[in-house]
């Protein structure tokens, strides 16, 4: 994934334009994870392999502004930060108080990060280069592009975690559990042309079945929500 692309998920957030394509959960005071659909499902999407969503952090500034990302590849993390906000910290206190914890947290013994110079300059790689070993990343390579940091090496002290629940809108739980009915009977149509072709499904009824629970599941999730 392409910086510019990064860059244009940071726009939407900050423009207020994401609601279909980056769902956000706070999870610090300068942080948000992230759940981002580069592209939206259509019936006309080409069948192949699934790739869904891909998870980020994007950082935000004292002024609730977002001002860099970070995508979490697993194996990997590639961060971007805004030009103009650039070498004030906003990256490492990010990645020490907030990225790194949470991935540990979630069970992650060990966090690579490849830094390649011929892919982003001398000045960006030597910058990113001093980010990870001030976080107490260690070059695993002789060309020092792959760095790793272990989680009995993190310094527990410096983690600052806590999550906060979105309010969500009515109309917009009720647009969510509309969308699961839609699944519901678009699986059970399929279903039965299947069985009425082949005599065959594959179990998708029993499936479709447990989708169409979903319906009333999120009115219960509405509910809870509003008790909170």
């Amino acid at each position: 994934m392409t910086d510019d692309t990064i860059k244009g998920f940071i726009d939407q957030l900050n423009k207020e334009e994401s609601t279909e394509s980056i769902f956000t959960r706070q999870i610090s005071e300068n942080v948000d994870i992230a759940k981002v659909w580069e592209e939206q499902t259509t019936e006309s999407d080409q069948i192949a392999m699934y790739t869904g969503s891909y998870s980020f952090f994007f950082i935000k500034n004292q002024s609730n502004e977002y001002v860099g990302a970070i995508l979490d590849m697993i194996r990997d993390l590639h961060w971007y930060i805004i030009p103009k906000f650039r070498k004030q910290g906003y990256l490492s206190k990010a990645l020490k108080e907030t990225v790194l914890p949470y991935l540990f947290i979630e069970g992650r013994d060990t966090q690579r990060v490849t830094i390649n110079k011929k892919d982003i300059g001398e000045t960006n790689y030597q910058n990113s280069k001093n980010v990870a070993l001030g976080l107490g990343f260690k070059s695993i390579n002789t060309e020092e592009t792959e760095f790793e940091l272990q989680e009995s090496d993190y310094n527990w002290d410096n983690e600052s975690i806590f999550e906060v629940n979105s309010k969500v809108d009515p109309e917009r739980f009720k647009v969510l559990r509309k969308r699961a009915l839609y699944a519901y009977r678009l699986l059970s149509k399929i279903s039965d042309e299947l069985l009425m072709t082949v005599d065959d499904d594959k179990g998708l009824k029993k499936i479709a079945s447990k989708v169409s629970d979903y319906t009333w599941k999120i009115e219960d999730i509405e509910w809870e929500n509003n008790e909170d």
